[in-house]
């Protein structure tokens, strides 16, 4: 995987899960940590205005296209194709394969319960070495549940940007823990939260569905027509720029 610029903010070029499986199976061989982040339109806007969201995503390890704006942005500015990756899934895919120790913490008692036994229904060796639901007010402890446990991955579903913040801070505890950003797939997998239908998904409109299944959403969404108008100036001026 090659990593690109999408209006100053950098992250991966995804070819297929396979190559994503690969990059993070040679880190873990090589006793490496780190963390992933998620970058999708919003996160593009705060890497120019927040100092403290642009830190955590230069050192990250997996800066993944997490949303059609990251998607369409790498094919309009770079003319490149990438899919949009399901990073849990590949993760949980590749830690059953190579019975990676997998430690699952975020959501609610009750989904992360759940969580776990739907995991293990559909990969019987699958081994998962703890789990603590988002719900802590001592991180201290969970800290300490981590360095116990010694989960070579750690998948945390605490929300955007909270996770990434999370993963960043404890990541310089852990050196050699790969934490990865998975935001609902916790609740999906409890089946609380239904993935956006495929049509959605195959023609860029996921936001539309979460906004259609949860209209709270709108507030974040306000940001949408600001990324594609800085997309579409920073396009038209790459092409000026070959002429």
């Amino acid at each position: 995987m090659n990593k690109y610029n999408i209006l100053n903010t950098p992250c991966f070029q995804v070819e297929n899960k396979e190559s994503s499986k690969v990059f993070i199976k040679g880190i873990i061989k090589q006793g490496k940590g780190g963390y992933s982040t998620a970058i999708n339109a919003e996160k593009i806007l705060m890497y120019s205005k927040n100092p403290l969201m642009k830190e955590i995503i230069d050192n990250s390890l997996l800066p993944i296209p997490d949303g059609s704006g990251a998607v369409l942005a790498l094919k309009y500015l770079h003319g490149l194709n990438s899919i949009r990756l399901d990073l849990p899934n590949a993760v949980f895919e590749l830690a059953n394969e190579e019975k990676y120790r997998l430690f699952l913490l975020g959501s609610s008692e009750e989904n992360n319960i759940l969580a776990v036994e739907k995991l293990k229904e559909k990969f019987p060796g699958i081994n998962i070495v703890g789990r603590e639901n988002g719900y802590f007010d001592n991180e201290t402890q969970v800290i300490e549940k981590l360095n116990e446990s010694n989960p070579q991955i750690v998948m945390v579903a605490l929300g955007s940007p909270k996770q990434e913040k999370f993963s960043a801070r404890v990541n310089k505890l852990l050196p050699h823990t790969l934490f990865i950003g998975c935001g609902g797939a916790i609740d999906i997998l409890a089946g609380k939260v239904k993935r956006a239908p495929v049509f959605y998904q195959d023609n860029h409109l996921e936001w539309l569905y979460r906004l259609i299944s949860q209209p709270k959403r709108i507030k974040r969404q306000k940001m949408l027509p600001v990324f594609f108008g800085k997309l579409l100036i920073e396009s038209i001026k790459i092409r000026f720029s070959r002429n």
